[in-house]
């Protein structure tokens, strides 16, 4: 039987002038996402190697939604993930994932040696298919338009992937309490900031974390004729409006941070990567 293996390291770690800081939003990342993943997880992701970390999946889609949702909670940390799709050579329940080898590894660790190459967040798959190189195409469109967003822009689009996610998963209020708390003292720490002495954006909004997970749900995606030949767009009526009340701010002011950080597009091609992985061709 065939598993997605994933492994990840943090990209330049050492900018970072609190280091303490770093590992424990990761940890405490991967705490969280192995339990609301814990329906698709063969081996929980656990740390293999200091900023280094590894896991095991039941399939290709979900080892794509947890990556995905790592990156956004994460921010401004950055990490290259690789992940391979195999078989593994002992099926040992008790063994953890750091003590589990075979393909699926085997292709997990040559892809994340190719994002070696790359210093923004990146992650490849290896399925040792002919589809790779199409299914990688897609991912490095994808991070491309995330690594252009500011950090209000990847804040819109974490709260719109908890208003309407791919998947549905059992979020938890208090963990993003948490997560706000710290994500602005990493931000503070970036080596970016220590050099400009500024934010990339000066105004930093809260979010209403209550209204939030309150609203969850509510709303409907927009209805579209039928379209073999693009995706639908992955956006829902209204999700500006309810962005912006979380958020505090106008519509006018979050429409203008969608469309500059192309969130829609950046959904869009993510359900569209989602959907791929699901077809019967790996």
């Amino acid at each position: 039987m065939k598993y997605a293996a994933i492994m990840f390291d943090v990209i330049e770690s050492r900018r970072y002038f609190d280091r303490y800081e770093v590992q424990n939003i990761i940890i405490n990342s991967v705490e969280y996402l192995n339990r609301i993943y814990s329906y698709a997880i063969k081996k929980n992701v656990v740390s293999s190697a200091g900023d280094e970390f590894q896991g095991l999946f039941l399939n290709l889609q979900d080892a794509f939604l947890y990556i995905r949702k790592l990156q956004f909670i994460i921010y401004p940390i950055k990490i290259r993930c690789g992940v391979g799709y195999g078989e593994i050579k002992y099926d040992v329940e008790e063994w953890s994932s750091s003590a589990t080898d075979g393909e699926a590894y085997y292709l997990a660790r040559d892809a994340i040696t190719f994002t070696d190459k790359k210093k923004n967040n990146f992650f490849c798959f290896n399925t040792n298919t002919k589809y790779d190189k199409y299914l990688n195409s897609f991912c490095a469109s994808t991070m491309q338009i995330k690594h252009r967003q500011s950090q209000i822009v990847y804040l819109i689009e974490l709260i719109a992937d908890i208003l309407l996610p791919i998947i549905p998963c059992k979020e938890e209020k208090l963990f993003y309490e948490f997560l706000l708390e710290n994500r602005h003292r990493l931000i503070a720490q970036e080596e970016w900031n220590k050099i400009s002495k500024r934010y990339r954006d000066e105004k930093i909004l809260k979010i209403n974390l209550n209204y939030l997970f309150d609203n969850r749900y509510d709303l409907t995606i927009k209805e579209k004729k039928k379209d073999d030949f693009f995706p639908k767009e992955f956006w829902m009526r209204g999700m500006s409006t309810k962005i912006a009340e979380i958020m505090n701010t106008t519509r006018q002011n979050i429409d203008r941070y969608i469309s500059l950080g192309k969130v829609k597009e950046s959904r869009t091609m993510d359900k569209t990567i989602y959907e791929l992985l699901g077809e019967k061709i790996w």
